[in-house]
């Protein structure tokens, strides 16, 4: 008998949170189906990360005033959203129409009479993290920072 499984460089590189606010109607989901959900959007966020791991590193590793900190993190956040597009093959963030951010929790608040948004799962690596929602919605943004965001679809 043979097994036969999936190994994603994502599994290996990022940290993974599944349903990271403990939402009930997750809750029944299996992991395999809540990893199914997210789809290959972990590994555009993953590519990125690595193709941009050489300055996130330089980053980290300079005592850096908060002035120049701010500065550096948001040129890679926008760096490592133009690479996950290019992975995407179409500007998902570039083309945002979300206006609305999600909360330091990450819960994004439905308006017009929408229901709310939980993540269905939290990807993250050093500063930046990745929420993962419904309707292949992605949130990109420095954690601590929930106000540094890009947010796009990829369908």
């Amino acid at each position: 008998m043979n097994n036969l499984f999936t190994v994603r460089t994502s599994d290996f590189v990022l940290n993974k949170v599944l349903n990271p606010l403990k939402d009930k109607s997750y809750g029944t989901l299996t992991p395999d189906q809540l990893n199914e959900w997210c789809g290959v959007i972990p590994d555009f966020f993953c590519k990125s990360v690595l193709d941009n791991e050489t300055e996130i590193d330089a980053m980290c590793e300079k005592q850096l005033s908060d002035l120049k900190k701010d500065y550096l993190q948001n040129s890679i956040l926008s760096k490592v959203a133009d690479r996950m597009d290019e992975a995407y093959g179409y500007p998902a963030f570039g083309n945002s129409v979300m206006t609305n951010k999600p909360s330091d929790f990450g819960i994004i608040f439905g308006t017009d009479g929408e229901p709310d948004l939980n993540p269905l799962a939290k990807f993250s690596f050093k500063f930046l993290e990745v929420l993962v929602y419904e309707y292949g919605m992605v949130a990109l943004r420095i954690i601590g920072k929930p106000d540094a965001v890009k947010f796009g679809r990829f369908d």
